[in-house]
């Protein structure tokens, strides 16, 4: 199990450093939107399926790579450098990657449970 979680840590965090960029044209979003939106996707979908495979792919998936690809200390400071531009962007910021991201996990759990190919009938 800790190596599972290791390992996955390790591939989400390298991802999340390669993948982390300005949204051009969004100067009110943060530079982890995109990367904490489809953490939230993943996570969705692994919890449609959590029922349905071992304990350890999920620890690689949700607790390992999730947890290493998505950050919530890097949002909190890119929340604090977005204060130091104006107010909104930092509400727009805060209230946009949590509803998004809301919305992505959802999402990524309606699309498991329907397209599950070994899916159990319900």
């Amino acid at each position: 199990m800790y190596a599972a979680v290791f390992v996955g840590g390790a591939a989400g965090s390298l991802l999340r450093e390669l993948f982390t960029v300005p949204i051009p044209g969004a100067p009110f979003l943060t530079e982890t939107f995109g990367i904490n939106i489809v953490a939230c996707f993943i996570l969705g979908w692994l919890y449609s399926i959590r029922h349905k495979v071992h304990a350890h792919v999920l620890h690689l998936g949700a607790v390992g790579f999730c947890g290493g690809l998505s950050t919530f200390s890097s949002f909190v400071a890119e929340l604090e450098r977005l204060a130091e531009t104006t107010g909104w962007y930092v509400i727009t910021a805060f209230g946009a990657e949590i509803a998004i991201g809301l919305a992505a996990a959802a999402l990524g759990e309606a699309l498991g449970r329907k397209y599950l190919p070994w899916r159990h009938p319900e």
